[in-house]
Parts: structure tokens; C-alpha cells; sequence
């Protein structure tokens, strides 16, 4: 990433095509991927899971990186919430899950 202005730390020069290639991608998470049925894995090309919201209702089951699985309905107790899992994978049989991938910056 090019030096920043002192000044104005965010100004750079108009090269990149967009902010978030010239400043960054400021929060935790850069995107997420709505799975709705079957199983979905968190490798190669959508490497980087590292939350999950599960709706009321869903069902199915996340796997983790290095092993074990935590079935929708130990997660899905009344609102909704991000839960902070390294996701291998997600099994889903009903309703939908928002699988959220994790900005790399960001520790």
C-alpha cells in the first residue's frame, strides 16, 4: 500500500480503483455468503470463514477447522448473533445461514 499524507492519512493517489483498494477494508469481516441448502465449504476460494449467524429456525450444522460440529440448534437460542468459529464447512438442511469471511488485516 503506498505511504499515506501525513496530514490526511486517507488521501492517496487516484492509481487504485476504488477506497477500499486505497485505504483498506476497515471492518472485521470483507463479505458473506448465504447458504441455504446442502454443504458449502470454507476452503480455496472461500477461504476465510471466521463467523456464522444463524437465523431461528435454521438447522444444519457447521463444522469447524479442526474438527468437530456444532449443530444449528445449540446456536440458534433467540436473536441473533455473530458466533467467531474458524468454519471448514456448513451442512444446511433447513432455512438459511450468513457465513461471514473475515478481512485478513484485521487481528
Amino acid at each position: 500500500m503506498p505511504d499515506a499524507n501525513p496530514i490526511q492519512p486517507y488521501n492517496y493517489g487516484s492509481s487504485q480503483a476504488n477506497d477500499f483498494e486505497r485505504k483498506g477494508h476497515p471492518g472485521r469481516y470483507l463479505k458473506s455468503i448465504a447458504c441455504s441448502s446442502g454443504i458449502t465449504s470454507f476452503t480455496a476460494s472461500n477461504f476465510g470463514a471466521g463467523g456464522i449467524i444463524v437465523p431461528t429456525g435454521s438447522l444444519g450444522t457447521v463444522t469447524l477447522s479442526a474438527g468437530g460440529e456444532i449443530p444449528f440448534s445449540a446456536l440458534n437460542q433467540g436473536g441473533l448473533r455473530i458466533f467467531e468459529f474458524s468454519i471448514s464447512s456448513v451442512d444446511v438442511t433447513s432455512g438459511t445461514v450468513y457465513v461471514l469471511i473475515r478481512n485478513q488485516n484485521i487481528r
